[in-house]
């Protein structure tokens, strides 16, 4: 009830604005369910296999690694420069719906800073929205997006904007995206299914095809050099 009077009385904006001055009065260790974060780091021994940018899929078998606490994170941390993972220590990396939230000129250095971390023969796997298909599928359904209250897609391509990391900063396909991983140290680059999930039993982003029943990430995975 009260979510539904506040966002009655106050704009978009200003309710991002008291999400972010409440987010720097938090402390880090304490996540939004109001219990205390514990940090997981040393229930992890290398090499690792990372989950970067979780959110609030926890993946077994992986560190699960965000920026925000949430009950499926289990090292908060900067997927930018994974301080606490040395060069080399990492056999594989996931990260699933996120590259998209960096700007342009972020998305070499984190694809080096993750190759960093990967030793020789290592695998990234990336999953983003694939913009191939998004125009595709987009306009098979022209008239589905011409009905009022049908947004044209801007939650999947800008991002949901629920939080200042939660909006797209650039996009891929298959071809730009390969590049850039060949670019910055990676080889074999590839497509690899969207199902089933290389993860058992997991439901994410990855898998995304609604309204239409057509998936809609690009997966890639890529080995290091």
């Amino acid at each position: 009830m009260l979510k539904v009077v506040v966002k009655a009385i106050t704009t978009p904006r200003q309710r991002q604005w008291a999400r972010q001055v409440l987010g720097r009065l938090r402390p880090r260790w304490f996540h939004p369910a109001g219990l205390g974060f514990v940090d997981r780091f040393d229930s992890f021994l290398p090499p690792y296999r990372l989950h970067l940018g979780c959110g609030s899929v926890r993946l077994a078998g992986f560190c699960n690694v965000d920026a925000l606490p949430s009950p499926a994170v289990d090292v908060l941390d900067d997927i930018r420069t994974l301080r606490r993972f040395p060069d080399g220590s990492v056999q594989e990396i996931y990260t699933c719906h996120v590259l998209e939230h960096f700007a342009h000129d972020e998305v070499e250095p984190l694809l080096r800073r993750w190759r960093d971390l990967l030793q020789p023969g290592g695998q990234l796997r990336i999953s983003v929205p694939d913009m191939d298909r998004i125009v595709q599928v987009y306009a098979r359904n022209f008239d589905h997006f011409q009905k009022p209250g049908h947004t044209p897609w801007i939650g999947l391509i800008y991002g949901g904007q629920t939080t200042p990391y939660d909006f797209h900063k650039t996009g891929f396909n298959a071809c730009w995206l390969r590049y850039l991983l060949e670019r910055n140290g990676f080889t074999d680059c590839r497509e690899y299914p969207h199902v089933p999930h290389f993860v058992p039993g997991t439901q994410d982003a990855s898998l995304v095809k609604e309204p239409f029943g057509e998936f809609l990430s690009l997966n890639m995975v890529a080995t290091r050099a």
